[in-house]
């Protein structure tokens, strides 16, 4: 049964790529909007200076994600913003309050990560 699951979840991932667009990367300056969009990866700069990326959790539980990206603060995370216009975030995400949500952003993608 669980070598199913795994050939499932591998069916599940690929066909995700093929007919689910990646995120959209959104740079803003020194405020996010009142309302983020689904899908959309919004990225705080100031003075040049990469502030935070904020995104609604994928889950769909509506609640607004914030990741830090100064590196002085903690926790942080690194923001990488591909040619392809995408972007990607490390470390991981992981909600650990309410929904629980735990997982990768990659190259506009979200990886979940397995309980």
């Amino acid at each position: 049964m669980s070598r199913l699951l795994a050939v499932w979840w591998v069916l599940w991932a690929i066909l995700c790529r093929w007919f689910v667009p990646p995120y959209r990367t959104v740079v803003v300056s020194q405020y996010l909007p009142r309302k983020l969009k689904r899908r959309t990866l919004y990225v705080v700069e100031e003075e040049g200076y990469q502030e935070q990326a904020a995104m609604l959790c994928p889950c769909g539980c509506r609640r607004v994600l914030h990741m830090n990206l100064l590196p002085d603060d903690r926790p942080c995370w690194q923001l990488t913003r591909h040619e392809d216009g995408t972007a990607s975030l490390h470390p991981s995400v992981w909600r650990q309050k309410d929904c629980g949500s735990h997982f990768w952003f990659r190259r506009g993608r979200v990886a979940w990560c397995r309980p």
